[in-house]
């Protein structure tokens, strides 16, 4: 599956796992699925296991169109107070799960606990990860990426996502900077005549089209653990608090098993990212977005 933008394409074949200096293949959790048309697709989702049928027969499935009729159905320009306590992230780990870009961590007993608070109720953050598109649309129209901040109630386990549209810029952006650090790992550990600045192909692609492509899978679907040393939140949250509306509504996880009742807040203002920092991405994970689920019959209903 394929979509264009107008930015430039780099992409690359090969993914690799370093762990203790060795290359390890990642092992399957659970029946594979992916982006693609075929019988592990988003359509099919729901047929792969027991446990996704709510893929296919959920009533209030994400992402959506962001639009008049959503709006005047079940979105709605949040009410309730959304407040950050994010402090910078030490010992985090960006790898390719083999669906994402993923940043996460283990908590240790020093660890603070970055949280958002939703009227009254906290969530703590668990992990983010990224989607190219983005999977949210406004009146019918993609982001070059999605970034989503995903949050947990300690209590009842229940979720809340802050989905945050980007938008491709010349110049790179701070926050983003392990996208190409974990880019360049994932190079190093790679055959060097599979890597992106080998493969000729690269080069002879039209210098104002974005090709997304597709997901490595099966034995290519390895990954690199990289290490980050710090995270530091600041700048996002500085802009995310000025960023006027977001939208609320109650809907899912965008991948298996499509678990609802998700509380989703999704950012009206796109953030910044650097056209190379979205090159890297989508060299990292090709075309991983969700279509818009209230189109389908079941959906939102």
């Amino acid at each position: 599956m394929k979509f264009i933008i107008s930015v430039v394409l780099a992409t690359s074949s090969l993914f690799a796992v370093v762990s203790a200096g060795a290359i390890v293949k990642r092992a399957p959790a659970g029946p594979h699925w992916d982006y693609s048309g075929d019988k592990t697709g988003p359509d099919h989702w729901g047929l792969l296991d027991p446990a996704y049928v709510t893929c296919d027969a959920g009533m209030q499935q994400s992402p959506i169109d962001i639009n008049k009729v959503s709006l005047s159905r079940f979105v709605t320009c949040a009410k309730k107070s959304l407040a950050f306590d994010y402090k910078p992230l030490k010992d985090a780990v960006a790898h390719f799960n083999g669906h994402t870009v993923e940043i996460d961590w283990t908590p240790g007993p020093n660890t603070h606990n970055n949280s958002i608070t939703i009227g009254k109720k906290q969530y703590n953050l668990i992990q983010f990860h990224f989607h190219t598109p983005s999977e949210h649309r406004i009146n019918g129209r993609h982001a070059d990426a999605e970034l989503h901040l995903v949050h947990r109630n300690p209590t009842d386990n229940s979720l809340a996502v802050i989905g945050v549209l980007l938008q491709a810029q010349a110049r790179n952006v701070p926050f983003f900077s392990y996208i190409t650090a974990l880019q360049k790992s994932v190079h190093a550990a790679a055959k060097p005549s599979t890597s992106s600045s080998s493969n000729p192909s690269i080069h002879a692609l039209l210098k104002d089209t974005m090709c997304y492509g597709t997901q490595p899978t099966g034995e290519e679907a390895i990954k690199v653990n990289h290490k980050l040393p710090i995270v530091d939140f600041s700048p996002l949250v500085r802009a995310l608090k000025g960023f006027t509306p977001r939208w609320e509504y109650s809907g899912s996880l965008t991948i298996p098993p499509c678990s609802e009742n998700v509380a989703w807040n999704v950012m009206h203002d796109p953030y910044p990212i650097g056209l190379e920092q979205l090159r890297a991405l989508v060299d990292l994970q090709g075309y991983n977005a969700r279509e818009i689920e209230d189109s389908r019959g079941g959906a939102h209903k």
